[in-house]
């Protein structure tokens, strides 16, 4: 195995400059190694955003309920008491569909006999156009 990588390296140094292939070497490994940190990281920020979007959003939401609120004014106090109007999410539909299971969950956990299925349907388009927008922040912040 190491043979035919030394053939192989010097078949091309031999076509191209020392310096080009140097350069592309590094190239390559620079590119692997950054690779795996960023699908990391994107695990993450789901992680992150389900601790402080999340569950603050579920509990918010869950509170309003509970104090006899209609589902889109719940929505509404859950929006400006959590972190979902400030943050920014990657341009990821998955990672919004992601967090969208987390905090349903809890919501269904926590007052889901406060909430029917027409209303999570109702919920659920909010969070979604929520998310669009922090997954878009810079299209919504003014110049």
């Amino acid at each position: 195995m190491i043979d035919s990588i030394k053939v192989f390296c010097y078949f091309f140094m031999k076509i191209i400059k020392k310096d080009s292939f140097i350069v592309i070497l590094i190239g390559f490994l620079v590119i692997f190694f950054l690779h795996i940190p960023i699908l990391q990281a994107l695990e993450f920020d789901l992680t992150a955003a389900e601790n402080t979007v999340g569950k603050r959003f579920a509990s918010k939401f869950c509170e309003a309920k509970e104090k006899g609120f209609s589902t889109e004014s719940s929505s509404e106090f859950a929006l400006n008491n959590t972190y979902l109007k400030f943050v920014a999410f990657p341009e990821d539909e998955r990672f919004i569909e992601d967090l969208w299971e987390f905090t349903i969950g809890i919501i269904r956990k926590d007052c889901g006999q406060y909430v029917t299925d027409d209303e999570k349907t109702i919920l659920r388009d909010f969070f979604k156009e929520e998310g669009e927008i922090a997954s878009n922040r810079d299209l919504y912040l003014p110049y």
